[in-house]
């Protein structure tokens, strides 16, 4: 049977808009459904979006993928960022997380509606679900890829990009699916490898 579900979450990221960084608390609600019946595959699911927003989204900072010479700044600065096709405003970060998120659970739990908020936002909600019309936005290819990325690879040096199927990298986390389960609808699986970037995040205070 499948069951509806909402899970909150919150966390911390800085923000880059009108040549200024400054940090914001953003809440967003996830409205969901579940699509199997293993138990263990949903734990998988949950676990794989709190590894993502808390792992990877958290302490990063929100950036327009047009500032890349701030971007690469950041980035040579060994601080994460977490790139938008436009101003990362509470609404198209909204729209990142109903999209990515819904990549990395695979078909497992689906994304009916999202509710993002911010304090720099003034607390508005912004609602995003899966009828929305963004045809004037580029989604850049990460916010539909079931894996951590979440910058535009061409701000990486090459050598630091290495290709994983992305079922690989969630094995090294332990957040494979299980071998045996039954979903909704069979997620696509196809091993078209995708590109990781493994970028050299150095802690502020460390020493050259």
């Amino acid at each position: 049977m499948n069951v509806r579900i909402q899970y909150p979450l919150s966390f911390t990221a800085g923000i880059y808009f009108n040549n200024q960084m400054q940090m914001n608390n953003y809440v967003a609600k996830l409205y969901m459904m579940t699509n199997t019946p293993n138990e263990a595959a949903n734990n998988i699911a949950f676990d794989r979006i709190k590894h993502f927003v808390y792992t990877e989204l958290d302490s990063s900072i929100f950036i327009s993928s047009d500032n890349e010479e701030q971007c690469k700044r950041y980035i040579d600065a060994g601080l994460k960022i977490t790139t938008f096709p436009s101003d990362p405003l509470d609404q198209v970060v909204g729209l990142m997380l109903f999209y990515k998120l819904g990549a990395i659970m695979e078909d497992r739990i689906i994304i009916g509606e999202i509710e993002v908020s911010s304090a720099i936002g003034d607390g508005l909600i912004y609602i995003h679900g899966d009828n929305e019309n963004i045809d004037n936005l580029d989604q850049p290819v990460w916010w539909h890829t079931p894996d951590l990325i979440h910058c535009e690879g061409d701000l990486i040096d090459s050598d630091k990009i290495v290709t994983m199927h992305h079922s690989s990298m969630w094995r090294e986390l332990d957040l494979q699916w299980p071998d045996i389960e039954d979903i909704t609808e069979e997620p696509n699986e196809e091993e078209s490898g995708n590109t990781v970037v493994f970028a050299d995040f150095k802690k502020l205070d460390e020493k050259e």
